[in-house]
């Protein structure tokens, strides 16, 4: 199967993260990264945000998934710094985004590719990308501390290979590792005799017990956060039903077009918007974050 290009990479991801589930992703990061003072989450923390996810998303992320987007999100932010230290340009501090004549734009994203839509948008929740990637302190083989320059175009290709696009054999070890997190028996940790470690095991068992309630207990919370808020959305529905009108079919399909989305997810989303005629003056009300998450829910 060839490669997909990275226009596609990211439409895939889009779907898969819409920005208000990246930016919930976002913010456990960085609440991870103040608790621990700047350590590189493993498996069992992903394994932790995967659940803590569930309530404001509404959707289940595998473990590799939330491992693959912050990898994703650690390259962004590296050429997204790469170019704001860059000094051929001049800076919009209010959109913040590059001012450069287009010549010299060109030539600088064929020598550093995947900033080109970084033009006329800049990188969403900076502040948080910043909080969370400058204050690692990672060593090993993803080392990358926050003084070192950003990655070369060879270094991005290497680990986008081992993290974006991973060993599909692994997602079934992911997704029975999950079950075993939700279902508390992670705890059970092999002994090295008869009597030996037992009181570790118990102290273990326990911690991880009391982690996956305070999750549960976030689950349940956010989860009535949410229907508060589907309820505000029915109101302002039932206000706004009465204006439709002025968005037609194909104004809904312009907005389509201009979003890049998948072919199956931009088929989806047409074929509703034609059986549903009420939904015109909705889909063309939303914000761009509901709208890539009400399309990533057509798609599923």
């Amino acid at each position: 199967m060839p490669r997909k290009t990275q226009a596609e990479d990211e439409a895939d991801d889009r779907l898969i993260w819409p920005p208000p589930h990246a930016h919930q992703l976002l913010i456990l990061l960085e609440e991870f990264v103040q608790k621990t003072h700047g350590a590189i989450p493993n498996i069992k923390d992903f394994k932790v945000m995967a659940v803590k996810l569930l309530g404001p998303c509404a959707k289940r992320y595998r473990p590799a998934q939330v491992k693959s987007k912050y990898h994703r999100m650690r390259i962004i932010y590296g050429k997204f710094k790469k170019l704001i230290n860059h000094t051929g340009f001049g800076w919009d501090f209010d959109n913040n985004t590059p001012m450069c004549d287009t010549d010299v734009w060109d030539d600088y994203c064929k020598a550093n590719p995947g900033v080109s839509k970084f033009k006329y948008v800049g990188l969403s929740d900076y502040e948080m990308h910043k909080n969370v990637f400058e204050k690692s302190n990672a060593t090993g083989g993803l080392g990358y501390s926050s003084a070192n320059p950003p990655c070369d175009v060879d270094d991005e290709a290497d680990i986008e290979d081992r993290f974006l696009h991973p060993d599909n054999g692994q997602s079934d070890d992911d997704e029975e590792a999950f079950q075993d997190y939700i279902g508390g028996q992670h705890s059970r940790s092999k002994r090295a005799g008869p009597s030996a470690g037992r009181g570790r095991g118990r102290k273990k068992r326990t911690t991880e017990a009391d982690c996956v309630s305070a999750a549960m207990m976030e689950v349940a919370s956010a989860l009535k956060s949410r229907a508060d808020v589907s309820m505000a959305s029915q109101r302002l529905h039932s206000e706004t039903v009465n204006n439709e009108e002025e968005f037609t079919l194909a104004a809904c399909q312009k907005i389509v077009d201009s979003m890049g989305v998948t072919p199956t997810a931009y088929l989806k989303a047409m074929q509703y918007l034609m059986a549903n005629k009420e939904w015109h003056g909705v889909f063309g009300r939303m914000s761009d974050d509901i709208r890539w998450s009400w399309i990533a829910f057509l798609d599923c």
